[in-house]
């Protein structure tokens, strides 16, 4: 871990995140943020409520649906795109965490005939591109989402599974089990189609580290941490997108910086990888340079800001002080070496989830780093 945090502490010094201003000047911030939130409040919480709802149904009509078929009714989120046939008797899941593709069938097959099944589904997610896979998604259709791209962009002709083009599957490649009459193919994707997925996002996320001062191995690591690179994903929250942003809490901060005022950053905004990297990429610009800014120590901040991109500066500031208040939660920072603030904030977070993320971007900011310098 050692040799970790000082690579982290390098990169933040020379992208000029370890400057500190004056209380004065963060006050205000947070005063003018409180005042512009609650014009947002007042003119977007009904607008986004009535989405929430449109969404919830939509999910609840589709679910119950699948639900006369297959007794869990999965349906896609963060890391896994699940899609269903026609008649519902059949449904392909693309792991992108795990990198497998897995067909389940709701009635029996010989091996011959699921091998044969698996094939199509495998040729089909060739083809198959972000755009059109959207335009199919009965949730996001239900819904009223509409996922559109640049005129001419590559990004709505990409494949879904980058890995499947060049994959050959043999026969001992594939596992077949079966459970109460169901039939599951699953067969692993090459395990570079993660990096691969990570290589594709690369240029947006130089771009945004450029602009905003943050590493590039950084805005990778929290993408690959939140959706492993799945184009489509969604949370129950809801959240959208590659980096998860939620549209009426970071959104708010996010529109506040990128447009002067805070606005309601859309599913079909959050679905554009562009504006997406670019919202996470603010956000966590706004976590290390604003909310967390007064920790001395950038391997600390760091740790803080990571954190609060899961749960939120709150619950870091209660989890370092008991209190939600941030300069008390910065007083106990700068009282702690960066391995102790990082061993408090696993002790004391609220949510083994959050735990859990901090330690997943920690260990893939490292990779990510280490990935890029040898391409240097």
């Amino acid at each position: 871990m050692l040799k970790r945090l000082t690579i982290c502490l390098a990169i933040f010094s020379a992208g000029g995140l370890a400057c500190a201003e004056g209380d004065g000047e963060f006050a205000e911030f947070l005063e003018q943020q409180q005042q512009a939130f609650a014009s947002f409040e007042q003119g977007h919480h009904e607008e986004f409520e009535a989405f929430v709802k449109r969404w919830q149904e939509a999910e609840q009509a589709y679910r119950a649906q699948v639900a006369k078929h297959w007794q869990d009714a999965e349906l896609s989120g963060r890391t896994r795109l699940v899609q269903y046939s026609g008649n519902l008797n059949q449904r392909t899941i693309v792991d992108y965490e795990e990198n497998t593709v897995t067909v389940e069938l709701a009635q029996d097959q010989s091996d011959a005939e699921v091998r044969e099944t698996l094939a199509r589904e495998l040729n089909k997610l060739r083809r198959t591109t972000v755009a059109e896979a959207a335009s199919q998604d009965p949730v996001l259709v239900n819904a009223g989402v509409s996922v559109r791209y640049k005129s001419g962009s590559q990004v709505g002709q990409r494949k879904l599974v980058p890995g499947l083009a060049d994959a050959e599957f043999t026969a001992d490649a594939v596992t077949i089990s079966r459970n109460q009459g169901r039939v599951t193919a699953k067969v692993k994707v090459p395990d570079r189609n993660t990096l691969k997925l990570a290589e594709e996002f690369l240029p947006l996320a130089q771009e945004n580290a450029r602009k905003w001062g943050i590493p590039p191995a950084l805005i990778l690591a929290v993408a690959h941490t939140e959706s492993s690179f799945n184009p489509l994903a969604r949370s129950h929250i809801p959240a959208f997108g590659l980096m998860q942003i939620v549209p009426t809490s970071a959104g708010k901060d996010i529109s506040q910086e990128l447009y002067g005022s805070p606005r309601l950053l859309t599913p079909d905004y959050l679905y554009d990888p562009e504006k997406n990297i670019e919202a996470g990429s603010v956000y966590l610009y706004l976590l290390l340079n604003r909310y967390f800014r007064q920790v001395a120590d950038t391997e600390s901040r760091f740790y803080m800001a990571v954190s609060a991109y899961n749960t939120g500066p709150g619950n870091v500031a209660r989890a370092m002080s008991n209190t939600t208040k941030l300069p008390a939660a910065t007083r106990v920072a700068n009282q702690l070496k960066p391995e102790e603030v990082y061993r408090h904030l696993l002790q004391n977070l609220p949510a083994q989830e959050t735990r859990n993320y901090l330690t997943k971007v920690t260990e893939r900011y490292a990779f990510y780093q280490s990935h890029l310098e040898s391409q240097l």
